[in-house]
């Protein structure tokens, strides 16, 4: 708790702190603040880039994984529309019964396995 002597010696106040200070090269905070904004903008797109190039081997491998029953139903549509029907139906039912869902964990399996 302040005593009354205490505050009779305290020093006034003459001047409030600048809240936006000059840099050493003359600019002003303003500038200093829209190049941090942009410098975390142009630090998230790097990040963003090194992310999509890590991940470019799932990526493929997800599409070529897809485009196998794909592949399949583009040949059976060379050989009639009963051949057509019977492979879209094929490929719907392996898609229903889980199949889509086992292989991602099919290279798990394979490493216990050897």
């Amino acid at each position: 708790m302040l005593h009354q002597e205490d505050s009779v010696t305290a020093p006034p106040i003459t001047k409030s702190p600048q809240l936006l200070d000059d840099h050493e090269d003359g600019g002003d905070d303003r500038e200093r603040i829209r190049s941090s904004w942009v410098q975390k903008v142009i630090n998230l797109l790097e990040e963003f880039k090194a992310q999509i190039i890590y991940a470019l081997p799932v990526i493929f491998t997800n599409l070529f994984i897809y485009c196998i029953p794909l592949t399949s139903v583009m040949f059976a549509s060379h050989l009639g529309q009963l051949e057509l029907a019977g492979a879209t139906l094929a490929n719907s039912w392996a898609t229903v019964t889980g199949v889509t869902f086992m292989v991602p964990f099919l290279p798990m399996l394979q490493d216990n396995f050897d």
